[in-house]
């Protein structure tokens, strides 16, 4: 699914270009390629639209997101991310470069939201800017490189509109396709070991860079061994180094956290093909029949083979990487629709290299007009509603009823799915719901082992008085401390529910009042008389 002709770079001196176009012709080409240029900006001007209606947002864009700030802020208050688990604190299956970044930028505007949304709004633009880079430089034709990224920024939305939010996606895609960039130019080995020192920025922000970047950097390693020896061995040096560092800081919790519990947790057998026909063709098919018929256009002009070490086989591999790096996460059982992004990352660069190395050749000026229908297909295949991303009036007014309910109750408050919003009471934070229960339904058993041991009894600090949850299967983490210290009020905690824009449809609802004291120093209470 690439492009089989050496770019425009890379061309040889003298070779065939065909027959001048006419002036006919050249006007027709000039004005297919005007047309297609407006519509492959108009998703990048939407998203930007949308994403400046949304940084500001005092709530969450998804159910996680208030955890990922809790996060940042035990970085800007010095504290570990990567603990044994409790009621207070569970970490997150990340590695932490993404909350250090948000945390340097906290400390500048003040923590919140906006300081994380603000480094995924950026990361997504450089990889928009990155895409529309490699294409440019490859095919010597601009057209192309905003074609790729039109074609990323048009799957916001089935991507789960996530490029925006605070979130670890975003920044782990951008510093990918930075590497994958610096990569195709390194020519020096400390080109090369600034391309590990790259790679590994990206494993540090999500460990699925690994699975992307491998492959490319393998690669270099064997075609290009000046580069690419120097990159692996930098790329393995800092994973292995730093995962023993923070192993012996954290007293092995590190390694449980990023490595452990998701090797451990369950996998969505249903994706194994699901992934490629539901995520993939059902929403891009237009593009996979241009890139593989462009493809094969291609290779019958070149009439041989792309040698190992031409730009074909590298972005084939590259894309290859970023694949298969969005199809191991969508088959983690907890995966969403975000870790689709590099996925389409991948399409979109395919896409742009064809569309700029098919125009290039002898019939380009035929192939335009079929090229911009293709195009055009797709992008209204990805057409969605502007105003449904956008949070409305009504949204933040509810959020101030919560936020307003939940300061007026005495003692601490558990909010278990959202503890940003207890901290923006005024509250006490906590472990975020989802991190519990990834711990919990992990095999591996000393996260699980911990974790329900501090569960036990924890509801019996005295000054928890109150626990907020959104489903009724949330009691579950608890054992008889909320049946029998707690009671459900009658009430919502809101009128409304303050419901995400994406992934989980998560509100906080139900609430839970402490009705009776805890016994003191968590002493265990008399065995319930049976009901006669």
């Amino acid at each position: 699914m690439t492009p089989v002709l050496p770019p425009a770079s890379e061309a040889q001196p003298g070779a065939p270009q065909g027959p001048a176009p006419t002036p006919a012709a050249r006007k027709t080409s000039l004005l297919v390629g005007a047309l297609i240029c407006v519509a492959a900006a108009a998703p990048i001007v939407i998203y930007v639209w949308i994403a400046l209606h949304r940084i500001g947002y005092p709530y969450e864009l998804d159910w996680m997101e208030g955890g990922s700030v809790e996060l940042a802020a035990r970085v800007a208050d010095g504290q570990s991310l990567y603990a044994s688990p409790t009621l207070a604190f569970v970490g997150w299956a990340y590695t932490p470069f993404f909350y250090w970044v948000s945390a340097v930028v906290a400390k500048i505007i003040g923590l919140g939201f906006v300081p994380l949304r603000l480094v995924s709004f950026t990361a997504s633009l450089t990889s928009m800017a990155t895409l529309a880079w490699i294409v440019t430089r490859e095919t010597r034709d601009r057209v192309a490189g905003i074609v790729a990224a039109g074609l990323f920024a048009a799957t916001f939305q089935i991507s789960g509109s996530w490029f925006d939010i605070g979130r670890v996606d975003s920044l782990f895609v951008a510093l990918t396709l930075l590497a994958i960039a610096f990569g195709r130019e390194a020519r020096t080995a400390r080109g090369g070991v600034a391309l590990g020192t790259l790679a590994f920025l990206a494993f540090f922000t999500k460990q699925t860079a690994l699975l992307a970047l491998l492959p490319v950097i393998v690669y270099l390693a064997v075609t290009r061994r000046r580069v690419g020896i120097p990159a692996l061995v930098t790329l393995l040096a800092l994973v292995i180094g730093s995962t023993l560092v923070f192993n012996a800081a954290t007293d092995g919790w590190y390694g449980y956290y990023v490595i452990g519990e998701l090797l451990h947790q369950p996998v969505a057998y249903q994706l194994w093909v699901g992934f490629w026909v539901n995520d993939i063709l059902h929403h891009q098919w237009p593009l996979v029949i241009l890139i593989l018929a462009g493809a094969a256009m291609l290779a019958w002009r070149a009439k041989q083979r792309p040698s190992l070490s031409s730009p074909a086989v590298y972005y084939a591999i590259a894309a290859a990487g970023l694949l298969g790096s969005a199809w191991v996460s969508r088959l983690h059982s907890g995966g969403y629709l975000n870790v689709l992004i590099p996925a389409y990352a991948a399409v979109a660069l395919l896409a742009g290299l064809t569309y700029g190395a098919v125009v290039r050749g002898r019939r380009g000026a035929i192939a335009r007009p079929v090229l911009a229908v293709a195009l055009l297909l797709q992008l209204a295949l990805l057409i969605y509603p502007i105003g449904a991303q956008i949070p409305t009036a009504s949204d933040r007014a509810i959020g101030a009823q919560l936020i307003a309910r939940l300061r007026t109750l005495p003692g601490r408050v558990i909010v278990l799915r959202h503890p940003w919003y207890a901290t923006l009471a005024g509250k006490t934070s906590s472990a975020q719901e989802e991190a519990i229960a990834d711990v919990l339904r992990s095999s591996d058993a000393r996260g699980s082992r911990a974790l329900r041991a501090s569960l036990r009894g924890a509801l019996n600090a005295e000054d928890i008085q109150a626990l907020v949850l959104d489903f009724p299967t949330d009691t579950s983490f608890f054992g008889a401390e909320l049946t029998d210290d707690f009671r459900l009020a009658r009430e919502p905690i809101t009128a409304s529910p303050l419901y995400p824009l994406t992934d989980l449809s998560s509100a906080p609802r139900q609430l839970y009042l402490r009705v009776r004291p805890a016994s003191p120093e968590g002493a265990k209470r008399p065995p319930k008389r049976p009901k006669r």
